[in-house]
């Protein structure tokens, strides 16, 4: 079960950035509107993500968060799992290591 604090952040994070592209103008530069369907997928994505930081103390970029979650919401995306940043670094480093031991 999600931390209820994750689920109501989400929500939060995700009404202020629309609203925030709303009166910046940037809703010409989404492909379509976003239904209601693809929010809730984004504020499940993104509170997913959010309590998976919340449980390992890791301190995500929100606003990329953010990003991400409507980005896969709007591509229909059905997979998601999130990385925390060091993840995607020891993978990186990992994958130097094997090319440089050819």
């Amino acid at each position: 079960m999600r931390h209820p604090n994750a689920v109501s952040l989400a929500k939060r994070l995700l009404d202020s950035r629309l609203k925030r592209m709303v009166l910046a103008g940037y809703e010409r530069d989404i492909p379509h509107q976003i239904t209601d369907e693809e929010m809730a997928w984004a504020q499940d994505i993104l509170a997913t993500h959010l309590d998976a930081c919340m449980r390992h103390g890791i301190h995500p970029d929100l606003t990329e968060a953010v990003e991400e979650a409507l980005d896969f919401a709007m591509r229909h995306e059905k997979a998601y799992e999130p990385i925390p940043q060091g993840s995607r670094w020891h993978s990186v480093l990992v994958v130097m290591e094997e090319r440089d031991a050819d």
